[in-house]
């Protein structure tokens, strides 16, 4: 299995929503040219012995073409529920684009990113963020996934800045009070805080 960087947000999910929260990310994989057939196939809220809800996790990824370059995507959800996380009153559900982290990384000590690929990863990170905004959507690593998150919902501000990039919405925005310029280009627009890491993307994706 590859190691996977992730685009990621979270939404409030459980059995009642389920079928109506999919349909929505499957238009918008249908807008941003992903397949999106494996979310029409009539899945169902359905629990596992841990807690999480994995109905949703074994969609294909697909090579997408960009700038020359062929790039594994995978879109991914999971039931996260109170009974992994005893902080939430309810359960939400991770909405995932996955790529592969070596096909998207120029430099494995920095983590700074193919130049090629960084405008279409802003680009998707600025899309889902329009349609989800009851958490940030955050780009992270197979060591920070799901951290930012989780940082928010466990009051751990250690893990607040586990991302590589962020759109906060501004109901989110005092959480994180002003950025610090020596690790992160930040700047606000339509009402909320946009962050990249300096030494991840080497200039600010949204000029």
């Amino acid at each position: 299995m590859p190691e996977y960087s992730h685009i990621q947000t979270c939404v409030r999910c459980d059995a009642g929503n389920y079928t109506s929260v999919l349909k929505e990310f499957a238009a918008f994989l249908s807008r941003v040219g992903l397949d999106n057939s494996y979310f029409c196939s009539g899945l169902e809220w359905e629990l596992a012995d841990n807690g999480f809800m994995y109905q949703g996790g074994n969609a294909d990824a697909e090579e997408v073409p960009v700038e020359g370059i062929s790039l594994h995507v995978r879109p991914y959800v999971v039931g996260l529920t109170p009974e992994v996380f005893p902080e939430l009153a309810e359960s939400w559900l991770e909405i995932n684009l996955l790529f592969w982290t070596d096909e998207i990384t120029a430099d494995y000590i920095t983590g700074e990113l193919v130049g090629k690929v960084k405008p279409y990863l802003w680009e998707l990170i600025k899309q889902l963020s329009g349609g989800y905004q009851q958490s940030g959507v955050y780009f992270t690593s197979e060591v920070t996934d799901g951290k930012p998150w989780e940082a928010i919902i466990t009051g751990n501000n250690a893990e607040l800045w586990s991302f590589d990039a962020a759109v906060i919405p501004v109901e989110l925005i005092e959480r994180y009070g002003r950025p610090d310029d020596r690790f992160f280009y930040h700047t606000y627009d339509d009402n909320k805080l946009f962050l990249a890491r300096r030494e991840v993307w080497r200039e600010e994706p949204w000029k």
